[in-house]
């Protein structure tokens, strides 16, 4: 019960079950998916993984924390200006234990000295100031000479500069002397590599930021660096997930969701410069003390400034928060991942590949045994299991979630592509097996819907070969029986169907039978075909018999030949009346299409009697009318009721005008002649000379008292 019901609305009916094609086609369908993984990268599932990233995004900073411009900087302390706070502030935060501090700032190495600079912030909000100084020359004109602060912006202590990193100077800048920034006593101090760390962002051909950028200059691993070498070194030395960025070495790194505002408490500390650079130093020593042991990223505007953003997976995963990354938390972020080595990876390539061979598996079998639409179901739930896979694990999130479903749909296509090829040698040997009207018949219904068996109007043509048997006993090489009777079919009832439209019922040895189904406005023409298809299957097989000579003489005896040319003929019986039609043969089993009914016994009764007439064709009376329009000529032989019949019908010989054996006054002698002895009267006519057969025919059935006393024949064989 179980397997009935598989097969009903799952299984194909006819699964592909060649073991060999199978593994074969999983194999290469394995192989297909591990070569696009690996020329495709894993750009081509972005749109999965920026989602499956945003789900896994990063929720605290352990080794860094980011200082801004904040609200309590009254908004008249420029950018410029407000460089000393966040000096002072790096001051405070090494001196508190920060490891380092990068300035995320392109700045000018030649600074205007005569502006005021911030110097700190009052608990009040007010803003000291270091003010340009007025010197009154000679002539009482006032020299304005650079503040304390101007003459060098950056200054800052012997133990700040050594932890001090900072972004690329302005362009053109690069080569004056650091003095005009730091002050002369501290150019001694800075390290003999510089200050500068590197900015560049690296996005691998995307407008969309995913990767950072693993240079030994960029500020990143410098401050990584700073923080701890051992764990830098160890992730630089881990190459197995870095992939290429702009001709340089990169890896994908992962986010936290944007923050627009001071945070001086949880897990992600951004705290506002106004505290770090506070006139009170107490205030500043403890809040730089919350950034102890951790490594700072200035940035020189508030949280909400559009000025340094960057587009990331935030902003364009499908159920991220489509919100833009400042420059400074994208840089905390990648100093994080490179510490924490907690960076997206594909999974690795051994597990990648038994997963492709598991889904070439899962796409051959399904596409080979099941029902096309539970295949789509499958590649639905295998699409939605291979997304899933990218939001299990918080590390190994980029799976290969398209080369998944092109393993999947390859096999698919696999397995289709043979299907097809399977379907077209199963089409050519069904045209040589089922006749084309068939076939059209059938091909309109769906897989699991059967033809429904239907009574109908139909004319039947039967036709044997007499001497047959004889035949085949003359021909002793099988391949000599076969090779006559295919080159007879295919000379001559190969006319029936391709020429006058009609349905080959069977072959049965010698014998073929056709019929012509009709409605009834088609009857005329269902006739005409039947009628004048067996003139022409009549003439043709004549020729044929006649040809066999010399047809064969290079292939059988001359004597053999002879033999066959004396045995064999051929009748025909053509004969009309309702039959049913449909599937025959049991409901599991190999069925045949064809037609049961009257109309075939008739047919192959009146067949049989051509070897008692002399006549190629015999037809019933309700043919006779039809058959003269057409300007055949028609001879009544008899009225009889054959052998498993209960009804008399008149018989008739078909012929056409240039056949002696149908010239108008032997057709009427021979009427005249028949019709005296069924109504069992005196004959005074002979039967014609031509017609001998057929009188020997009527007197061996009146020896056997075959006519009744209602003046017809009433045959006791077939």
């Amino acid at each position: 019960m179980f397997q009935g019901i598989l097969k009903k609305f799952f299984l194909r009916d006819f699964p592909l079950v060649n073991k060999k094609l199978l593994i074969l086609f999983t194999l290469i369908s394995a192989l297909t998916g591990i070569l696009v993984d690996y020329w495709s990268s894993a750009q081509i599932d972005d749109w999965v993984h920026d989602s499956a990233l945003v789900h896994q995004s990063r929720k605290q900073w352990n080794y860094t924390g980011i200082v801004v411009l904040d609200d309590d900087v009254p908004i008249q302390v420029g950018r410029k200006q407000a460089l000393p706070l966040f000096i002072k502030a790096t001051e405070h935060l090494v001196a508190a234990g920060t490891k380092a501090v990068f300035l995320d700032s392109r700045v000018a190495k030649e600074m205007e000295g005569r502006m005021p600079y911030a110097v700190c912030i009052e608990p009040n909000g007010q803003v000291q100031w270091s003010i340009p100084e007025c010197k009154v020359t000679t002539d009482k004109q006032c020299q304005i000479s650079s503040s304390s602060v101007g003459n060098a912006p950056l200054k800052m202590s012997k133990q700040a500069i050594r932890h001090f990193i900072i972004a690329p100077y302005l362009s053109g800048q690069e080569n004056l002397p650091d003095f005009l920034l730091y002050d002369l006593d501290a150019v001694a101090n800075i390290p003999e590599k510089g200050l500068v760390g590197s900015d560049r962002l690296v996005t691998k051909d995307s407008p969309v930021a995913r990767y950072f950028d693993l240079s030994r200059d960029h500020a990143v691993i410098k401050l990584a660096d700073f923080m701890s070498a051992d764990l830098t070194n160890k992730a630089l030395q881990t190459r197995v997930d870095d992939e290429v960025c702009d001709d340089r070495r990169c890896r994908r790194i992962r986010l936290g969701s944007p923050i627009y505002e001071t945070r001086l408490q949880g897990k992600r500390l951004i705290l506002p410069v106004s505290s770090l650079a506070s006139c009170d130093v107490e205030i500043a020593k403890q809040t730089a003390a919350l950034l102890k042991d951790k490594v700072v990223i200035l940035q020189l505007t508030t949280p909400t400034e559009a000025t340094d953003i960057i587009v990331t997976s935030m902003t364009t995963a499908l159920f991220g928060s489509h919100t833009i990354t400042p420059g400074a938390q994208f840089l905390a972020d990648a100093v994080e991942t490179v510490l924490n080595g907690d960076h997206p990876r594909k999974p690795n390539k051994l597990i990648t590949a038994l997963l492709f061979l598991l889904v070439a598996v899962i796409g051959v079998l399904a596409s080979a045994f099941l029902k096309q639409r539970y295949v789509w179901m499958g590649a639905v739930g295998l699409f939605i299991a291979a997304i899933g896979l990218c939001f299990l694990n918080h590390l190994v999130q980029l799976w290969p979630v398209t080369a998944i479903m092109v393993v999947y749909f390859f096999s698919f296509g696999l397995v289709v592509a043979t299907f097809l090829i399977i379907g077209y040698r199963e089409g050519i040997l069904i045209s040589h097996y089922m006749p084309r009207q068939i076939y059209n018949l059938r091909i309109t219904l769906k897989s699991d819907e059967s033809f429904q068996n239907r009574r109908c109007f139909a004319l039947v043509l039967m036709s044997d070969l007499a001497g047959y048997t004889k035949m085949t006993g003359i021909l002793k090489e099988p391949s000599d029986v076969l090779m006559l009777m295919n080159d007879y079919l295919g000379e001559t009832s190969l006319v029936l169907q391709d020429k006058y439209n009609g349905w080959l019922e069977s072959y049965v040895g010698d014998m073929v039978c056709y019929y012509w189904p009709y409605k009834e406005q088609e009857r005329t023409m269902a006739y005409k075909n039947a009628l004048r298809g067996a003139m022409e299957l009549s003439l043709l097989q004549r020729q044929f018999f006649l040809s066999l000579a010399q047809r064969y003489k290079s292939k059988i005896d001359t004597d053999i030949l002879a033999q066959i040319g004396d045995a064999i003929n051929a009748g025909i019986g053509v004969s009309a009346g309702s039959v049913v039609m449909g599937d025959l043969g049991p409901e599991h089993g190999i069925r045949k299409f064809g037609i049961v009914g009257e109309p075939l016994v008739m047919a192959a009764r009146m067949e049989s009697l051509t070897r008692f007439f002399n006549t190629e064709i015999i037809l019933s009376g309700d043919l006779v009318t039809i058959s003269e329009d057409l300007g055949f000529i028609v001879r009544r032989l008899a009225k009889v009721i054959v052998k498993g019949q209960n009804k008399a019908e008149d018989l008739y010989a078909l012929g056409d005008a240039e056949d002696s054996r149908f010239a108008a006054d032997e057709v009427q002698a021979w009427g005249n002649w028949i019709s005296a002895i069924e109504r069992n009267s005196s004959v005074k006519q002979d039967c014609p000379e031509i017609y001998a057969q057929d009188r020997k025919t009527i007197e061996l059935w009146l020896t056997k008292n075959l006519l009744t006393n209602k003046g017809f024949w009433q045959l006791d064989e077939k």
